[in-house]
């Protein structure tokens, strides 16, 4: 269930080296979801910001499905995320992601510690 009336809309990162995807949340709103991702050389690191909701969760499943190898998820920035992103999110570091920089309340959700 999203807390948010989502209408998609993506917009292309105009930093060189990185992909990032935009979503506003209905029109009018400065709220965003925003979903980075940058390659590294032995890894790539996924920023997600903002409000992980509704139609978010099918652009995350697809980031994810579309990348190989090692995984760094960078979380600091999301500010509020649904049930099912909680499962999504788990899943990907049960799969060998592993969790950087997340607010110690979405690390305790995702992992199950405190730290």
């Amino acid at each position: 269930m999203s807390p948010l009336p989502f209408e998609h809309q993506s917009l292309r990162s105009p930093v060189p080296g990185t992909n990032s995807t935009w979503h506003r949340i209905s029109e009018g709103s400065s709220r965003v979801i925003r979903i980075t991702v940058q390659p590294e050389k032995s890894h790539t690191v996924v920023t997600i910001a903002g409000q992980l909701a509704g139609p978010d969760l099918s652009e995350v499943q697809r980031v994810r499905q579309s990348l190989p190898g090692k995984v760094i998820l960078k979380l600091s920035g999301l500010d509020a995320c649904v049930e099912e992103g909680i499962r999504l999110l788990k899943e990907w570091l049960k799969a060998g992601a592993q969790l950087e920089n997340a607010t110690p309340f979405l690390r305790m959700m995702l992992e199950g510690t405190t730290a």
